[in-house]
């Protein structure tokens, strides 16, 4: 292919239904993954985001029975029978009831899957319409050996279906929402974070519901987090046993900043030994020494509240603090001390970055 001609709505131009869902392509949001590179006329496909995201839902009906019930709205359909071909629009403008075929007989679990999708006899096959449809999964002998069945070519999943030997009716519990949503380019599109894409154009926003936050693509096509917002990391320990306890951190980013919040929990008696090290979510400016926070020890130790500052090496961050009893700077270690069951060390510090 090469670039094609005439125009879209040039005066007096003649051109096929492909040229008008070319036009629709070009303002869509680009899907972002990296299989997708090799083909540029791609678009993201999915269903257009609402309120609530109840546009193309699918739902048990109100007394369930072997059926579903599929909500109105509007779906953006990339054509794959032949690649590069424009987007197909498909839109539902009431709900529709689907048939669901009986369960099977004992040892038979299936996956079944709901789909909105398109044939056109331009490219394949002789029909020439949108369908709704459940497509029958085959059957394992167990529900987590389950598995989708050969689905249309130009389809948008909707839901997946879990159904067990000699079931007679579908709930809620039974239906898996697996819809992706799309907007125009330059839109922010609602996306959980573990299947976020991984190569967005720059600039590109996403909301991921599940972790209530908003991400992006920056130049090199790494998803960042949006600046300002907190974000949880798991730093490692180096010189401290917590015994069974654990570590909550948090950090946020505004430009040349970090704020850095960890809590350290001592879930059972122990003594420990050793300055408090670990590692930093964002690598500090090269400066060994940065400024500062405040230190919180409870039960009562060596410290009680004091400011803080970090001494970075390559691998983790040492913390040391003020002794508010004399004002003097000594490492925060927990040699000697005894932090009964439920002690805990809270830290909040800020420290610049390169």
């Amino acid at each position: 292919m090469a670039l094609i001609n005439p125009p879209i709505w040039l005066q007096a131009g003649s051109y096929p239904a492909r040229s008008d869902r070319l036009a629709i392509t070009a303002g869509l949001a680009y899907p972002g993954f990296a299989v997708d590179e090799a083909t540029p006329l791609r678009i993201r496909q999915g269903v257009r985001p609402s309120y609530q995201n109840q546009q193309f839902r699918v739902r048990a009906a109100p007394t369930p029975n072997m059926s579903v019930i599929v909500s109105g709205g509007i779906a953006f359909i990339d054509q794959h029978d032949t690649g590069g071909v424009g987007t197909y629009v498909v839109v539902n403008d009431a709900d529709v009831v689907l048939n669901v075929n009986p369960a099977g007989a004992a040892g038979q679990y299936r996956k079944d899957t709901v789909v909105v999708s398109v044939y056109d006899a331009e490219y394949a096959g002789s029909v020439s319409e949108a369908r709704l449809e459940v497509i029958q999964g085959p059957y394992a002998t167990s529900a987590g050996a389950t598995v989708r069945g050969t689905l249309p070519p130009n389809a948008q999943v909707l839901a997946d279906i879990n159904i067990g030997p000699g079931q007679t009716s579908i709930a809620a519990g039974n239906i898996i929402d697996v819809r992706n949503y799309t907007v125009s380019l330059g839109g922010i599109v609602p996306v959980p974070s573990n299947i976020t894409p991984n190569r967005p154009h720059p600039g590109q926003v996403f909301y991921q519901p599940d972790r209530d936050q908003f991400v992006y693509g920056d130049s090199s096509g790494v998803v960042r987090p949006m600046a300002g917002q907190w974000q949880s990391y798991t730093p490692s320990l180096q010189n401290l046993s917590l015994g069974n306890g654990n570590i909550i951190a948090r950090y946020r980013r505004h430009g040349d900043v970090v704020n850095l919040a960890v809590l350290l929990n001592w879930g059972s008696t122990t003594s420990a030994s050793g300055v408090i090290q670990y590692s930093l979510p964002v690598a500090p400016a090269a400066d060994s020494m940065r400024w500062n926070g405040d230190v919180l020890i409870n039960p009562p130790g060596t410290f009680r509240i004091g400011k803080c500052w970090l001494y970075y090496n390559s691998t983790v961050v040492s913390v040391a603090a003020i002794d508010p009893s004399n004002g003097g700077v000594a490492a925060l270690s927990a040699a000697g001390i005894t932090m009964a069951n439920g002690g805990w060390v809270s830290m909040n510090i800020s420290y610049a970055v390169a």
